[in-house]
């Protein structure tokens, strides 16, 4: 398939990253700051965050601002909060990458209960939601920003057994079309949809716990698309399908 072009500088853009203490989350977070942005990083889990901005910090990139969150507790106004936050400190956004995700334990759907559900869908769906639309007038008010929601190659073909996971995969999927056409008349906001395939992540080992180590590919071999859709406005809004599994 193809490839966005080769990411340029991120030098004085601002980037959120959430789910930022898991794989995917952490080589996005290497690849901005080796460019040079300046990121926040957002986790459920605090030592996660500090061990991340520790090795950061000891290859000399900027400091990252750590912000610990529980997705699956937090609601409007905790996004709001985080959106006053970022105009005090950065004066704006440039970007999101939205990485935080949790399968849960994978079965029929007749064992999964509707707390369950409810759960799943809080983490993987509406969160990415929450945070985008509180956090949608400063990526305007940049006027060259980008958000990035990356799906589940196996999780989105609505299968037998993905659960709440798999549910909220495939709607997470069409959230992110319908903002990429409900933004694309503005030319101030990108709206990018990614599906990695077989990489090497907690997540993939959780779900394919059978799978060979050599059948998936490395999460560094992503490090160049994800700095690429969240810099400058060079790439149109698209979706990147990086292989099928």
């Amino acid at each position: 398939m193809s490839r966005p072009a080769e990411s340029a500088s991120l030098a004085g853009r601002c980037i959120l990253i959430t789910g930022a203490g898991g794989g995917l989350g952490g080589v996005a977070a290497r690849a901005c700051a080796e460019r040079g942005a300046q990121l926040v990083l957002l986790d459920r889990v605090v030592s996660k965050l500090e061990t991340l901005s520790d090795e950061l910090v000891s290859h000399g990139h900027r400091q990252p601002a750590l912000y610990p969150l529980d997705l699956a507790k937090a609601g409007d106004a905790d996004h709001a909060e985080l959106a006053d936050i970022l105009l005090g400190q950065f004066g704006g956004l440039h970007g999101i990458l939205h990485c935080a995700a949790a399968p849960g334990n994978l079965g029929p759907l007749a064992d999964l209960t509707q707390a369950g559900l409810e759960h799943l869908l809080r983490v993987n769906l509406s969160a990415a939601h929450g945070l985008t639309r509180a956090l949608l007038p400063l990526l305007r008010q940049t006027g060259d920003a980008a958000v990035v929601f990356t799906s589940d190659a196996s999780a989105r073909r609505g299968q037998a057994y993905w659960g709440g996971y798999g549910l909220a995969k495939i709607a997470l999927e069409a959230l992110a079309r319908m903002l990429a056409q409900e933004l694309e008349g503005e030319g101030r906001v990108r709206a990018h949809l990614l599906i990695p395939g077989a990489i090497d992540s907690p997540i993939r080992r959780h779900t394919h716990p059978g799978e060979h180590p050599e059948q998936r590919r490395r999460p560094d071999d992503l490090a160049e698309t994800l700095a690429s859709l969240l810099g400058s406005a060079t790439t149109a809004p698209k979706e990147w399908l990086i292989d099928r599994s």
